[in-house]
């Protein structure tokens, strides 16, 4: 089935520096709990997202508490594995062939990655399916959801916009029993509301803080300052530093931390990797530098360079650049792995099972990836793997390939919508 496109409004050009953005939007000032066996007085002690352009330190130590940092090494050896198969195994009861889907699109790269998996699996599924673009502003996510609605399709999918921006547009939706797949919105999995299924949870960002903060520890065994830089203003990724703090705090209490927020309009002039440099240079003995997601190390590897500066680096959620760096030892050394790709056909199969009235579908959450007050971790099935330079083998024919997540995930998902 063919797919069509519509835009509206006009992307600002500014935006195509922001590869991961789109993944860090909603609106809610949830702060994401507490680890997994810290005490509420651990938690409270330790640094949470500061004011845009502010910094943070915890009090400074050796390093020490080998079993805290033990534990995390041995999460990010687990999630070193590749993820084998899909996490949903349920066929699909009633192909949806002739149904129509909106895809409500934001105004970066990654939903554009997002984008090619929706039409790729609609094109499977005998669906067809339209974007409705939009930059990402109140008033213009509004418009999309409302050109949607003019345009009756049968089922909605969106990134993660705060619903309080469409809450008009999605109430008429579900009265129009109009199924909607959601990711990156601070809420639950499942949070009900008009929304069916919010595929990348508060709980999975705060995962990925947790994760962070293990793939640091292991790396240096607690010795040095670790610096993490936030983008407080998406509260998925305060959501996702609150994860990171609580680790810390959990792990390795006396390791030497320090938060750096980034203002938003910073990032946008693209003086990041100037503030990166400076805050390096400021820091008595940097030994790994965290990333609230890929899109912010654009420009840091040759800053640093210019500067003289070599430390090790980490994100989440990037795209083809991370991987490059990654591939090359420049600054960036590990990536926690989103799969665009596979994320827009696990919209479209959340999708399809709700056309056909099925459940879409809950992953078991791993052992290693179980924190107490989150059970939403993972819950949508999306692979995640600590990706290092060893993992860049799907780099070999083209440099601008996206990480799979799950090999041969597209005839995995076929198999199950065979009929």
């Amino acid at each position: 089935m063919a797919t069509a496109f519509r835009r509206i409004g006009q992307l600002p050009a500014f935006l195509l520096v922001l590869a991961l953005v789109a993944s860090a939007c909603g609106g809610n000032d949830d702060d994401g709990g507490t680890a997994g066996g810290a005490s509420s007085a651990t938690a409270e002690a330790a640094p949470s997202p500061t004011a845009e352009g502010a910094a943070v330190e915890q009090a400074p130590g050796p390093g020490g508490q080998s079993s805290g940092i033990e534990a995390a090494a041995a999460r990010v050896e687990a999630f070193r594995e590749p993820q084998g198969t899909l996490a949903v195994s349920e066929p699909l009861a009633e192909r949806p062939d002739g149904k129509t889907a909106a895809y409500i699109q934001c105004g970066v790269p990654v939903c554009e990655e997002i984008r090619i998996g929706i039409a790729g699996a609609a094109e499977s599924l005998g669906m067809s399916v339209e974007a409705f673009n939009h930059d990402d502003t109140p008033e213009n996510v509004a418009s999309a959801w409302q050109a949607a609605l003019d345009a009756g399709v049968d089922v909605v999918l969106a990134s993660g916009n705060p619903r309080e921006f469409f809450a008009e547009q999605l109430a008429e939706f579900q009265s129009r029993g109009v199924p909607a797949i959601v990711w990156s919105i601070p809420e639950g999995f499942e949070p009900g509301g008009g929304i069916t299924a919010n595929l990348l949870a508060d709980d999975d960002y705060y995962f990925y803080g947790v994760l962070l903060a293990d793939y640091a520890l292991a790396q240096t065994g607690g010795d040095g300052d670790i610096i993490f830089f936030g983008l407080p203003a998406f509260p998925v990724l305060s959501i996702l530093e609150n994860g990171f703090t609580d680790e810390m705090a959990d792990k390795c209490p006396d390791c030497s931390v320090r938060n750096v927020s980034i203002d938003l309009t910073a990032l946008l002039a693209g003086e990041v990797p100037g503030q990166v440099v400076s805050s390096v240079q400021s820091t008595g003995d940097p030994s790994h530098l965290v990333f609230a997601f890929g899109g912010m190390l654009f420009g840091v590897p040759e800053a640093m360079a210019d500067a003289g500066l070599d430390v090790p680096a980490a994100s989440q959620a990037g795209g083809p650049l991370n991987f490059g760096f990654i591939a090359e030892g420049n600054v960036q050394t590990a990536e926690m792995g989103l799969a665009s790709e596979f994320l827009g056909w696990r919209a479209m199969d959340a999708a399809a099972r709700a056309l056909a009235g099925q459940s879409v579908g809950r992953a078991e959450t791993p052992a290693t990836a179980v924190i107490e007050g989150h059970p939403d971790v993972l819950a949508a099935g999306l692979p995640l793997q600590v990706l290092e330079a060893d993992d860049m083998g799907f780099l070999a024919t083209d440099p601008n390939l996206l990480w799979p997540g799950v090999e041969g995930f597209k005839d995995l998902f076929e198999e199950l919508w065979a009929g």
